[in-house]
């Protein structure tokens, strides 16, 4: 180890002690709430940038997703310090993998249990020009605004959040925003074979992958939480807890309905319980209008508070939330989820397009009639059987276009973001600027 490397771990190291003596102390109901206030506009303001077109859809390994990367660090940067302990400066954010790919990677140092980690991600790569479905030919860039520009940005409001706190959390906090998602989960899976901190010390992952994202216009106010079951009653409790603190009607389903299809499951299969927050995928999903018009601002925001709040509560949390890997593929509490989704869903029958009109209306029957029957008739599979046609008719049968919008006049719109973007430049205009110009143009 190089001497500057040695003169740094031992600083880190006398803080970590000092942390540890110190007393505990409970974080105040208004500081939470203060904390929680800079999650919201954060993320707002951060899934601007990360979805302009400047950054060409931050394709894996594309100049897009190399500039991505580097703004991404600047950010780090002011949050936590990199993971990496053998390696100096903005390398120490990073984690290098095949193809110029780069995982990146900082962590809030906790207090007395600062050797414990809730980790916090959500993959920052979407595609190069060109590589998702192109639907207006004057547009081939893939901003990838709820996939997942607003996942990443959640990451950093929610490490931006935790910084605002007037002491660091019990448990140290990992902020990993993932590379390779799109091409098959390869920056979590790296990371699963190369962990720069052990698995047997992570208390919880929570994912976050597609946000601020509507299904349909009846369901502006809904969103989903996949997995805590995975955690036991502790993990479910807290993020049940998370989500009537804020209010925003996110349903609790069964790992199962997370199709393995996101960055939790490298976790998963480490035994670390998860939580994956996802608003599914809508007639957008891989297109060129995955744009910032049609992400739902005051959703994210919501989403972010709701994130803060459940990773703040497993830093702090007296026990850890047991692995359980003996879960059901689907419950009866699944099976009620589902069935609500799609009768407020027949409110937009209008909308959809002719050939799912009667597929929605025989779904929702099956569903209604079968939460009818009571819990004690509930089967195996009858909850996951539904959700496959009902997630296809979902991201096939409804257009993709305005009348997904949020209500134009909805709490935290456009212009609630427009401010918080305004905000985040006023913040940056006094720090220098790392990415070279020829990587890309500079985003307002």
């Amino acid at each position: 180890m190089r001497p500057a490397l040695v003169s740094s771990a031992l600083r880190s190291a006398a803080l970590l002690l000092l942390l540890a003596a110190a007393p505990a102390r409970a974080f105040e109901p208004a500081e939470v709430d203060a904390a929680a206030a800079v999650a919201r506009s954060a993320a707002q303001a951060h899934v601007r940038w990360l979805a302009d077109d400047a950054l060409e859809g931050r394709g894996s390994g594309a100049p897009g997703g190399l500039a991505a990367a580097e703004l991404l660090i600047d950010e780090l940067e002011a949050i936590g310090d990199g993971l990496d302990p053998l390696a100096e400066g903005r390398d120490a954010y990073r984690q290098p993998f095949d193809g110029g790919r780069t995982n990146l990677l900082a962590v809030i140092p906790g207090g007395a249990r600062a050797d414990e980690y809730v980790v916090v991600g959500g993959h920052y790569d979407h595609f190069a020009p060109g590589a998702c479905n192109q639907l207006d030919l004057d547009d081939d860039i893939c901003n990838g605004a709820t996939d997942n520009a607003a996942g990443a940005a959640i990451v950093l409001a929610i490490g931006q959040a935790l910084k605002a706190l007037p002491a660091p959390p019990t448990r140290s906090v990992v902020l990993a925003l993932w590379d390779g998602e799109e091409e098959g989960l390869l920056g979590s899976f790296h990371f699963l074979s190369f962990p720069l901190v052990p698995f047997a010390d992570v208390v919880t992952y929570v994912n976050f992958d597609i946000q601020g994202a509507n299904l349909a216009p009846s369901l502006r106010d809904a969103s989903l939480a996949i997995g805590a079951e995975s955690g036991g009653a502790l993990l479910q409790s807290l993020v049940d807890d998370a989500i009537g603190a804020v209010g925003l009607d996110t349903k609790r389903l069964s790992v199962t309905f997370g199709q393995g299809r996101s960055d939790y499951l490298p976790f998963l299969a480490a035994a670390v319980p998860i939580v994956f927050f996802t608003d599914a995928t809508n007639a957008c999903y891989h297109t060129t209008r995955d744009d910032l018009d049609l992400l739902d601002f005051g959703k994210l925001a919501k989403q972010a508070e709701i994130g803060f709040r459940l990773v703040l509560a497993l830093a702090e949390a007296e026990d850890r939330p047991p692995p359980t890997s003996q879960v059901a593929l689907d419950t009866y509490e699944d099976l009620v989820a589902i069935s609500d989704l799609l009768t407020r869903a027949l409110a937009d029958i209008d909308v959809v397009h002719p050939p799912y009109r009667d597929a929605l209306v025989q779904l929702e029957a099956q569903a209604r009639t079968r939460v009818a029957a009571g819990p004690d008739a509930f089967q195996q599979l009858d909850a996951a059987l539904l959700a496959v046609p009902a997630l296809d008719l979902m991201t096939n049968g409804l257009p993709c276009d305005a009348r997904l919008l949020p209500e134009p006049d909805g709490a935290g719109g456009a212009a609630a973001a427009a401010v918080a973007l305004a905000a985040l430049g006023a913040r940056r205009s006094g720090r220098r600027r790392r990415v070279r110009e020829s990587d890309r143009p500079r985003c307002p």
